[in-house]
């Protein structure tokens, strides 16, 4: 099986990973907070209207952060953000979100950082390029990481669409993922007159 094929397999076994019932979903009140863009330098062409930040760029959205060198920075005539944001050559551009929890005592974020990252307020998607890596985290606790060279996440619905480069050694998409249990249930017990070790009967 070929690069570009094993990148496909391996892109739909972790959606099909993120498509368990459980894991939250955005932070829907992100949509109805005041974007904050701080930088070094700003130039705007109202012609296209649109605004070139440049230096230390932070641009924050309620629990939304997102960071980099040089920010290309739009807003449609229905209020709705788009931003492309660069990294400097020897870093890369961070993106941050806390997402609705759904379980007590549970909180949850993404996290991705690549050379490139469009932010997509309308979609509610965030698209990584180039050294692409999203991880997943519960309380501080990094639970799943996905690696590629570009990451698609869509926020509303919690789905990450990965893509490799193919071209050569390492660059197919990667992903590690925690196990999916509900710490609430159980273990099952073996049947009595099971030996677990041998899985045989006495």
């Amino acid at each position: 099986m070929n690069d570009a094929k094993s990148a496909g397999w391996i892109a739909l076994l972790v959606l099909g990973a993120c498509l368990m019932p459980w894991p939250a979903g955005a932070e829907r009140a992100d949509r109805n907070q005041p974007t904050l863009i701080v930088a070094d330098h700003q130039t705007v062409d109202d012609l296209k209207q649109l605004s070139v930040f440049t230096g230390h760029v932070v641009l924050t959205k309620g629990t939304i952060r997102v960071t980099g060198e040089r920010m290309e920075y739009r807003e449609d005539p229905e209020g709705y953000q788009y931003a492309v944001v660069t990294a400097a050559a020897d870093s890369l551009a961070t993106f941050h979100q806390r997402r609705d929890p759904n379980r007590p005592g549970v909180e949850e974020t993404i996290d991705g950082v690549a050379e490139r990252i469009e932010y997509d307020n309308r979609a509610d998607t965030v698209k990584l390029f180039t050294r692409a890596i999203v991880r997943r985290f519960e309380n501080g606790v990094m639970r799943d990481e996905f690696t590629g060279d570009r990451i698609t996440y869509d926020a509303r619905t919690s789905h990450y669409d990965l893509t490799g480069s193919g071209a050569g050694p390492g660059s197919r998409v990667t992903a590690r993922i925690a196990p999916r249990i509900n710490e609430s249930t159980p273990p099952q017990q073996a049947p009595k007159g099971t030996d677990p070790g041998r899985g045989g009967s006495q």
